[in-house]
């Protein structure tokens, strides 16, 4: 028995056959029903679906427009910055005390007040202020402002909208800005005009049409000096835009221009939202120009204390460890070696102080000194002994990170693949942060052995001073190997102990504040 059936057999037959015709059918039947409607609109007369044409009234109606807004669009024309327009709408709204905050915290203002209070006293005031400003700003403000503005750009969208390149299809002879007489239109093919109603249509349906638009034209008289539409002329605009909308004549005709009775037009989407992106920018541009001035500060204190540290030398940079790469490595997206100036005044105080004051000091004190007890002693000695060995370590580091070095061959090696290899980039950075780990370990532990060594050596500047010394029972004894007097040597190592350790923080500092502004 055959499985063949003949009701889908036939079915399928007449759906290929017929199906196409029956959907042109339907599509052509759509549009009529359209044009129907749009004959018994009041705006019948923009467009003649026979002919596909677009009629001269519709040029007129344009035409009207373009004449009443043309002022503000030469003004449009004059901003191009959309941050003018919403500095614009922030400025109209915002009382003058709030404006005082905020020009307080300009740049220049900042930079003022720096030069007349601690800049500790300014990093704590100027988030103060700048916390004061953004309070002003609450959930109600916020709405009011970025509405506003979403009706500035709306009017803005709606007058520079290209009605002299639409207008001048049904007249050839129009002049732009030119209002003197009434031009006569002609109609035109009205394909000739699809995309420009489109656009129009999502610029205009996007206007809020049952607004107050009284407060925006007060914003643009205080602007220029005088509306550049007078805002009865706007309303009545709006009211037309308002029965054509409701009409759906725009809809209809684009449907019948396009023989598409399914395309829609969006309105555009109106952005809005100002006042936390300009809150954001302003703490963002306030802590950038604060930590500016402290890295600036930290920057002259840090020379200021190496000169008095290391004279007017030149300190030297260590050969490897240094930021030679950084630029390289900030490009592709790799960390930074971080820790560069901290280690390599480290291994100067080391080869200038501690290799040449401290081991004599070490060797008249520590190994001459008469103590009459071990409990200081003992930890100078492990401190300096330490010393020595992170000296030591900090040489054999830096020559792994050259470029035959066994890191430093990795690294050249794999930089080139970093552009394409995400891989080289992840090694890349894993051995850079190993270095700066290293080298901060080296950092901290050679400044906590120095303050401890300090700590001493301020116990013995006092313990010198006593007629009857209660650490060192011989110091008249050791001044007799020293050059100047142990009371002098005490002091002048104290300083310099003092001077590094203070130099070493205020690296730290300005290291950190470097890595907050990246």
């Amino acid at each position: 028995m055959s499985n063949f059936s003949s009701g889908g057999f036939f079915s399928n037959l007449f759906s290929s056959l017929f199906g196409k015709s029956d959907a042109e059918a339907d599509k052509k039947r759509q549009l009529k029903n359209i044009a129907k409607s749009l004959s018994k609109s009041k705006y019948n007369k923009f467009y003649k679906y026979g002919g596909n044409e677009a009629l001269p009234s519709i040029a007129k109606f344009f035409y009207e427009i373009y004449k009443a807004i043309y002022p503000a669009q030469s003004m449009f024309h004059q901003i191009q910055n959309k941050e003018i327009l919403k500095n614009l709408v922030i400025d109209y709204s915002t009382p003058d005390n709030i404006k005082e905050i905020e020009e307080s915290l300009s740049e220049e203002k900042i930079i003022q007040m720096s030069k007349q209070i601690p800049l500790q006293n300014l990093k704590d005031q100027v988030p103060q202020r700048v916390s004061e400003y953004a309070d002003y700003f609450n959930l109600e403000k916020i709405t009011e402002v970025d509405n506003l503005y979403k009706q500035l750009m709306g009017f803005r969208d709606f007058c520079t909208f290209d009605y002299y390149f639409f207008i001048k299809k049904f007249n050839k002879t129009l002049k732009e800005g030119s209002f003197l007489n009434a031009p006569a239109f002609e109609k035109i093919n009205a394909e000739y005009i699809l995309d420009d109603l489109k656009d129009f249509m999502a610029i205009a349906w996007a206007l809020p049409l049952d607004a107050d638009w009284t407060n925006l034209f007060k914003l643009l008289k205080a602007y220029k000096g005088k509306e550049p539409v007078q805002l009865v002329v706007w309303k009545k605009i709006l009211t037309r835009l308002g029965s054509i909308k409701s009409s759906r004549t725009f809809e209809m005709m684009i449907k019948l221009i396009s023989a598409n009775p399914a395309i829609t037009v969006e309105p555009n989407n109106l952005s809005s939202n100002i006042i936390e992106p300009h809150l954001d920018q302003l703490k963002h541009q306030t802590e950038e120009t604060v930590n500016k001035l402290v890295q600036k500060a930290t920057s002259e204190k840090t020379n200021d204390i190496s000169k008095q540290l290391f004279g007017e030398s030149e300190v030297m940079m260590l050969p490897n460890y240094n930021e030679s790469l950084n630029s390289i490595f900030e490009r592709k997206g790799i960390i930074t070696f971080n820790n560069c100036a901290a280690l390599s005044y480290l291994k100067n105080f080391l080869i200038e102080v501690v290799k040449k004051d401290i081991r004599e000091y070490y060797d008249l004190v520590i190994v001459r000194g008469q103590w009459e007890s071990q409990s200081l002693c003992a930890p100078f000695s492990d401190g300096y002994n330490s010393l020595l060995m992170i000296s030591d370590k900090i040489t054999v580091f830096d020559k792994e990170l050259a470029e035959d070095g066994p890191i430093g061959i990795k690294i050249k090696t794999l930089l080139p693949k970093t552009e394409r290899d995400n891989g080289a980039k992840n090694i890349i950075s894993r051995l850079v942060n190993d270095a700066n780990t290293d080298a901060y370990t080296y950092i901290v532990e050679s400044t906590r052995n120095l303050i401890t060594m300090g700590k001493i050596i301020k116990s013995l500047v006092d313990d010198i001073a006593k007629q009857k010394p209660q650490i060192i029972s011989n110091w008249n004894e050791l001044s007799r190997y020293s050059d100047i007097p142990m009371s002098e040597f005490n002091v002048s190592l104290y300083k310099k102990i003092y001077l590094f350790t203070s130099l070493i923080k205020t690296c730290l500092v300005q290291q950190e504040i470097t890595h907050e502004q990246e």
